[in-house]
C-alpha cells in the first residue's frame, strides 16, 4: 500500500467496487461521462501505470478486459451496427495527466475515436500502434516515458495506440472524450453534478455486480 493513495485505500472505493478478480478491482468511476457503465480497472498492488506491469499482470488484465468488454456490450446494448469485436473505449494516462498516481484503465460503453484529436493536439509526440497485449510494457521498460494509451475506436481495429511524452494537462483523455460525446460539462470528475454522478455510479454497480457473483 502507498500511504495517501486513494486507490490503495479500499475504504474509499468500497461503495463503487463491482468485483475483485486476480488482484484487480473493477470500480464504477467518479465522474460518469456516459449515463452509467463507465468503469475503472485498478490493480490492488500500487503500480504507477500499465507500462510498469509484469507479463503476468498484463495477462491477467487482458482476460479481465475481454470479460468486461462482453458484459458492457450486452448490458448497455451497444450498437450492433458497430462492426467490431471491441465496441468499447479504453484509455489510460501513463504518468501524464493523472489525478491519481496509481494505474487505472478506463472503460466506456461506447466507441469514441480519439486518435485524430490526440495527433492534432500533440503533433510533436510520436504515436505508435501496439501489436500485442504486452507491447506497451515491453516498450516502456526500454524507455520509460510518460504516455497516453487508448484503443483506436475504428471499426474492425481492436489494437491500442500510445502517444509518447505528450504535454497533456490533467484529465486530458476525459476532456476530449467528453467533448466528443457532447458532454463537456462532465469532463472534470470533481466538477460534475454530485447527485447525478452518485445516481449513475450506484446504478452501474447494481447493473453489473451480478455478472461477477
Amino acid at each position: 500500500m502507498n500511504n495517501g493513495c486513494p486507490f490503495c485505500d479500499v475504504k474509499q472505493l468500497e461503495e463503487r467496487i463491482i468485483a475483485e478478480i486476480d488482484e484487480f478491482r473493477i470500480v464504477a468511476t467518479l465522474g460518469q461521462i456516459t449515463d452509467g457503465g463507465y468503469l475503472l480497472l485498478i490493480p490492488v498492488k500500487h503500480v504507477s501505470c500499465l507500462g510498469e506491469f509484469s507479463r503476468e499482470q498484463t495477462s491477467k488484465m487482458l482476460k479481465i478486459v475481454q470479460e468486461v468488454n462482453k458484459i458492457l456490450t450486452v448490458e448497455y446494448n451497444i450498437e450492433q451496427s458497430i462492426q467490431s469485436a471491441w465496441p468499447i473505449t479504453l484509455f489510460e494516462h501513463g504518468i501524464v495527466g493523472q489525478t491519481v498516481k496509481h494505474a487505472h484503465l478506463h472503460f466506456l460503453p461506447t466507441v469514441v475515436d480519439l486518435t485524430v484529436r490526440i495527433k492534432t493536439d500533440f503533433p510533436n509526440s510520436k504515436v505508435e500502434e501496439l501489436e500485442y497485449a504486452a507491447h506497451l510494457p515491453n516498450l516502456y521498460s526500454k524507455d520509460p516515458k510518460p504516455y497516453l494509451y487508448w484503443t483506436a475506436g475504428q471499426e474492425g481495429n481492436t489494437k491500442g495506440r500510445v502517444c509518447w511524452d505528450p504535454p497533456a494537462p490533467p484529465q486530458y483523455l476525459r476532456i476530449i472524450t467528453a467533448d466528443a460525446l457532447g458532454r463537456p460539462e462532465r469532463a472534470n470528475w470533481s466538477e460534475m453534478d454530485p447527485e447525478l454522478d452518485k445516481k449513475l455510479g450506484s446504478e452501474t454497480v447494481q447493473r453489473l455486480r451480478h455478472y461477477f457473483i
